[in-house]
């Protein structure tokens, strides 16, 4: 949008955000710190202060009064901050949505770890796996956030946190985990037919397996593929002579992840998942 200036404060939701008429009569939210303080309806924004400019359509404008009514004023700014170093380190594009439900999301997060519950993010390994960079800067956030109000979010909330900054959309990132979840089943019916076995899905082994998987299918999708200079010659051939069907079940996977994933798996990749598979067999 472009920049108007001499714009009049229309509403006043807190010292952070406010919103005002543009010069085509769409009422637009700005957000900035202290944009709100000490100000009164009919004053002149500060744009010098303005980070973010939204348009507020009637549906989002009932949505923002509620959000206003019910979050704490000063975790506006705390959801502005941290959305707009997404935006400067990420390049994450942050609409009115984004902001309203990451503030939502960020007052929730921290009025339950003050009241001692804890939400466990069940996907938390795919994400610091297939999305690193966004989960890295959740845990600074993190940092940020605890520097603030004085309260530390677990882990976990550094991975909800993250899906904010992705540049997918909802769809996309749902279909990027059911991706990885199919690849991983897969791969583990082809070990069972290779080997001729029935894996307990209960026990430790098969959990351990299934978390290489996970980090192994994430690092085929963000082609960061092990560094093959750490490989030991030795015990990739000591695995093979030990049990040669270990060299067929690597092939096999390394056929299906070049067809499903067009991808190529290097030598590191396979020797340590001719471990795991070695550790699933109790050899």
């Amino acid at each position: 949008m472009k920049e108007v200036k001499n714009l009049e404060i229309l509403k006043i939701y807190n010292n952070n955000v406010v919103s005002c008429l543009n010069k085509k009569g769409e009422e637009i939210i700005l957000t900035g710190a202290g944009l709100g303080f000490k100000k009164k309806i009919g004053d002149s924004v500060e744009m010098n202060k303005v980070t973010q400019k939204f348009v507020l359509d009637d549906g989002k404008k009932k949505k923002m009064n509620q959000l206003v009514q019910r979050v704490p004023k000063e975790y506006f700014g705390l959801s502005e901050e941290i959305l707009r170093q997404a935006e400067t380190v990420l390049g994450k594009k942050i609409t009115l949505s984004t902001f309203m439900n990451f503030t939502d999301h960020i007052a929730g997060a921290i009025q339950r770890t003050k009241e001692g519950i804890l939400l466990p993010n069940l996907v938390l390994m795919e994400v610091k796996t297939i999305w690193k960079e966004e989960f890295d800067l959740s845990l600074k956030m993190i940092d940020y956030i605890e520097e603030k109000t004085g309260v530390r979010l677990p882990v976990d909330e550094a991975g909800y946190m993250a899906l904010y900054f992705t540049p997918e959309d909802q769809k996309e990132r749902e279909n990027r985990s059911l991706e990885m979840l199919q690849c991983v089943t897969d791969i583990v019916k082809i070990i069972e037919a290779v080997f001729e076995i029935n894996i307990d899905r209960d026990s430790l082994a098969y959990m351990r397996l299934v978390t290489h998987l996970r980090f192994f299918i994430g690092r085929v999708m963000n082609k960061e593929l092990r560094d093959e200079t750490i490989v030991n010659e030795n015990i990739y051939k000591l695995l093979v002579a030990n049990d040669p069907r270990l060299l067929d079940c690597s092939r096999y996977i390394v056929a299906f992840v070049k067809k499903e994933l067009e991808s190529d798996v290097n030598r590191a990749e396979i020797v340590y998942l001719m471990i795991h598979i070695t550790q699933i067999l109790g050899n």
